[in-house]
């Protein structure tokens, strides 16, 4: 009598006394298989294809793929194992390796070993063969009999450091023929299937099980990311069809061999520890590592079968609760990685998600085999799904910063979280997360029929069926005006809805996946990110990654001195957030108006950088963006600060303030012989002007249904070059957000450097997103001095913004009839409307309405819309009005009909309000 795969949920778990621990299971049972969940049936199985034709298509694909290895088989018993990738002459048992290449083996093992690939990089000159191409038993010192890419025709010996990852190719697809044909095996009790599928599971786990550790001849970083099969632990995906396989396979093997049983259990084992032993473990790596030593944990007995004790639940409680070096507990993973408040991981965004989807696949894996909800002993998942919409564009895809491409949102997170509650009877959960996925996708989950692809759908639970009450929602339901993530030293700001609406992300660098990059930024517009990051080129192991895609030069900011740099990948070099607007996270609508202020010591050049960004959005189709960079040497060697920006396009266009081209000529600077960056050779087509005087452009971006343009405006300052030229392809847009045409394309640059320092005469410049070479900016003008930055745009629809930006909150400054004190307002004018708005200041005035702030600079807004007032403030404040007419008395009465009286003052002609903090206030104004 076989033992249930589950007993009593009570006896099921046991928990440490350390309540922190995760629960593992206590017995998981002797019924195989069970990769797929506890009710892995063989008459459910079959009835569901005898029902349904996608599950009949599943077995009838599966029996044609094997045919032709069947075939084979019953003439020659070796012909399928033969071409598996061993070490078949020489048996070798020690692998080595220089760095990530292979270098040699020694040794010798009873029987075949498996062999080793060539680098831990992909690329190679060569073509993975088909099967039936592969040299039988293929061992030779000349190495692999291959195809290369630029001669097909022709096969030659080329060594087995130069192929790349064949070997694990080739290995992978014959194990899973194996696995198909062990599935089949279990399915219809055929021998012939379990007996090519014992061929080459027991050839390829032999193989492994005299294996030894590799080892690099370099004493490097890779001996301690190196497995049995691959330069890297995580790479150990053949775990996946090695398991499956054994636990299709594990009937026919009781039967025929079982005295390979425990060679086989032995081989999972060291394999399960060599990974624990090896890899990273605070980030991506350790969840991936641990999704191959679960596969692992689920096909091995329970602790009890074992005398070393190293059973389902030993794999379990290591990867669930016990912590090494390089092999960290889930809890410990979470508590290092995620901000536990807003459910950001500390890595560019699509490994960040990557990371989550892992998480989250850890719960279902749990919720299917166990019935445990995770999600209920690692709360932060929910909300690290809820905040990964903060992720999205307006045009839903991700930002990129980093190592980052321009994605879709993964759909799994969402969906299991749909899934927990329907299940577990979350109902306000099952609301939120559809309505959220309904909002950012647009596919056709909702359909009740399910029709499954492969083997493990014939295993899967009922389909998923969404409520039918729950409707799509606006974007902005799911993300805020502004989200700051400091665990990962990123900030965007956003005005709008789809591809009116403008968007801007600030990146330091802090975390994993990270780049060089100073204060970076991307801008959105018109449903494109314009001004977007670089990527990682065509690998992490290329020269260009090294020397320019993770470099400033490749990103939206500020180089000093032409060295700015420091390490990328794991990097520790976040910006200082001084002030912003709204607060992180909050969903009320701002006024149109959002901002930042953030500084950044660059390490290098030991330089002080500060970058202010705002958005202005007057409306559906006007708004534009702010920046003021300022950036200085701290002991004052300022030899030249150099402005980058990267937008896409087939061109820029440099004009002077009156519209006249600038007359730009060819030139070889920044270069990396002129002692700067590396990167600087990256660019090409380089031409410059000098000049101090103000100048504006346009970039270019011809498409099929229309053409996107990015406006700008800079101001001027004395000491300056302007320099157009062309740097390499952006990596991240390869996706499909872009036509493949112009994901190919260099991006347009514009460099402006500023000799000396760029602090007193700092970087400003407005962009505004546009199409079809319009603009709803009319001009766009400049006032203030040292320091202070003062800018005047005015709008073809008569409004005019006043910008003032400072580098203290107590410096007051004073443009015409405006006043502000602090360092960053903005004040608009339209007709009889206004808002006047501090940013991060103490005082603000139009000369008729002007707010001061009772305590330390912080935010304040007055608006005056169609005669209504809106009021919004951090701290308790003043509202001073002046007045011409007479006044006697004057009540402001808010929106929950408070009364605030006012004083009124005859001999200055002013009414002043002491008003408290408040937030989104309609305000009534009555003057008698």
């Amino acid at each position: 009598m076989k033992i249930p795969f589950l007993i009593l949920l009570l006896l099921l778990f046991t928990h440490s006394i350390n309540a922190q621990n995760l629960p593992i299971p206590q017995n998981i049972g002797t019924h195989h298989p069970r990769v797929f969940g506890k009710d892995m049936s063989l008459n459910q199985v079959k009835a569901l294809v005898q029902q349904e034709r996608w599950a009949q298509a599943i077995i009838t694909k599966t029996q044609s793929n094997l045919a032709p290895y069947l075939d084979h088989f019953k003439t020659d018993q070796s012909w399928l194992v033969s071409r598996l990738q061993m070490n078949w002459k020489t048996k070798a048992n020690q692998v080595y390796i220089k760095g990530g290449t292979y270098d040699h083996t020694e040794g010798e093992a009873p029987v075949p070993t498996v062999k080793f690939p060539g680098t831990r990089n992909h690329a190679t000159d060569y073509l993975t063969p088909k099967i039936e191409e592969i040299l039988p038993y293929m061992d030779d010192p000349k190495g692999l009999y291959l195809q290369h890419r630029d001669r097909p025709t022709q096969w030659e010996w080329t060594g087995i450091s130069k192929s790349g990852k064949i070997v694990e190719n080739i290995n992978r697809q014959i194990i899973g023929i194996a696995k198909d044909a062990a599935f089949m095996y279990w399915y219809t009790s055929e021998p012939i299937y379990g007996e090519l599928a014992y061929s080459v599971l027991n050839t390829y786990l032999e193989g492994i099980f005299y294996l030894k550790e590799p080892i690099d001849l370099s004493h490097g970083h890779h001996q301690t990311l190196v497995g049995y099969t691959s330069f890297e632990v995580i790479q150990e995906h053949i775990l996946n069809e090695i398991t499956l396989g054994y636990d299709f396979l594990h009937g026919y093997l009781e039967k025929q061999h079982p005295e390979k049983l425990d060679l086989y259990a032995q081989t999972l084992q060291k394999w399960a520890d060599l990974i624990i032993k090896n890899g990273v473990s605070f980030n991506n790596w350790n969840l991936l590592e641990a999704a191959h030593i679960s596969h692992i944990a689920l096909v091995l007995e329970n602790n009890v079968a074992y005398k070393n004790g190293k059973g389902a639940q030993y794999y379990l409680d290591q990867i669930m609760n016990q912590t090494s070096t390089r092999q960290w507990s889930m809890n410990k993973l979470i508590e290092y990685g995620y901000d536990k408040k807003i459910g950001i991981w500390n890595e560019s965004p699509g490994y960040s998600m990557n990371v989550l989807s892992d998480f989250i696949a850890f719960a279902e894996f749990y919720d299917r085999n166990f019935d445990v909800d995770l999600l209920k002993e690692i709360p932060v998942l929910k909300q690290a799904v809820k905040s990964s919409a903060q992720y999205l564009l307006p045009n839903k895809y991700m930002v990129s910063f980093g190592d980052g491409h321009y994605n879709k949102l993964r759909t799994e997170p969402i969906l299991y979280l749909i899934k927990n509650a329907q299940k577990y009877g979350k109902k306000e959960d099952e609301v939120f997360f559809t309505s959220m996925y309904k909002t950012i996708y647009s596919d056709n989950t909702t359909a009740t029929k399910y029709e499954g692809r492969s083997i493990q759908d014939l295993f899967a639970e009922q389909p998923l069926v969404f409520d039918p009450n729950s409707k799509a929602s606006k974007l902005s339901d799911y993300t805020s005006p502004l989200f700051y993530a400091p665990n990962t030293s990123w900030l965007v700001q956003r005005q709008g809805e789809g591809e009116s609406a403008l968007m801007i992300s600030q990146i330091g660098s802090l975390g994993n996946h990270m780049h060089s990059n100073g204060i970076a930024m991307e801008l959105y517009g018109k449903g494109l990110p314009l001004a977007p990051e670089m990527g990682h080129g065509s690998s992490y192991f290329s020269i260009e990654y090294a020397e320019y895609y993770t470099q400033f030069p490749a990103h939206n900011t500020v180089i000093v001195n032409g060295k700015s740099k420091y390490p990328e990948m794991k990097s520790n070099h976040a910006f200082s957030l001084n002030a912003s607007y709204p607060k992180s996270g909050e969903k009320q609508a701002p006024v149109g108006l959002t901002f930042s202020d953030v500084s950044f010591r660059e390490p290098e050049t030991e330089s002080n950088q500060r970058r202010v960004m705002g958005i202005v959005k007057n409306g559906e189709n006007e708004g534009y963006y702010i920046d003021i960079f300022r950036s200085t040497q701290s002991l004052g060697n300022n030899i030249k600060n150099e402005y980058f920006y990267h937008n896409l396009g087939q061109s820029l266009d440099l004009y002077a303030s009156d519209g006249t081209p600038l007359p730009l000529t060819t030139t070889t600077k920044l270069a990396f012989g002129d002692g700067d960056l590396m990167a600087y050779d990256y660019m090409w087509a380089k031409k410059s002007i000098e000049t101090s005087q103000h100048f504006k452009g346009k970039f270019t971006l011809k498409l099929k249904d229309k053409i996107v343009n990015m406006n700008l405006w800079m101001q001027g300052q004395a000491n300056r070059e302007i320099f157009s030229v062309l740097s390499p392809k952006s990596t991240a847009l390869s996706h499909g957000l872009v036509p493949d045409d112009i994901a190919n394309n260099p991006i347009p640059t514009l460099v402006v450097r500023q000799n000396g320092e760029a602090w007193k005469r700092p970087f400003v410049a407005i962009y505004e997103p546009s199409l079809n070479h319009t603009s709803a900016i009319q001009s766009v003008n400049y006032f203030g001095k040292n320091a202070f930055v003062g800018i005047h745009v005015s709008q073809k629809s008569s409004q005019d913004d006043y910008i003032f930006s400072t580098l203290s909150p107590d410096e007051k400054v004073t443009y015409k009839h405006l006043g502000f004190t602090g360092t960053y307002g903005v004040i608009s004018e339209k007709s009889n409307d206004f808002n006047i708005f501090i940013g991060h200041g103490k005082y603000i005035s139009n000369s008729k309405y002007s707010i001061t702030l009772d305590t330390t600079a912080c935010t304040a807004t007055l608006k005056s819309e169609n005669g209504t007032l809106f009021f919004s403030s951090e701290s308790a404040s003043t509202i001073t009005i002046a007045i011409k007419e007479q006044v006697k008395s004057a009540v402001m009465t808010d929106m929950n009909g408070r009364r605030y009286l006012g004083v009124v003052d005859a001999k200055s002609k002013t009414i002043k309000f002491k008003l408290p903090s408040m937030t989104n206030q309609t305000l009534k104004l009555s003057l008698n």
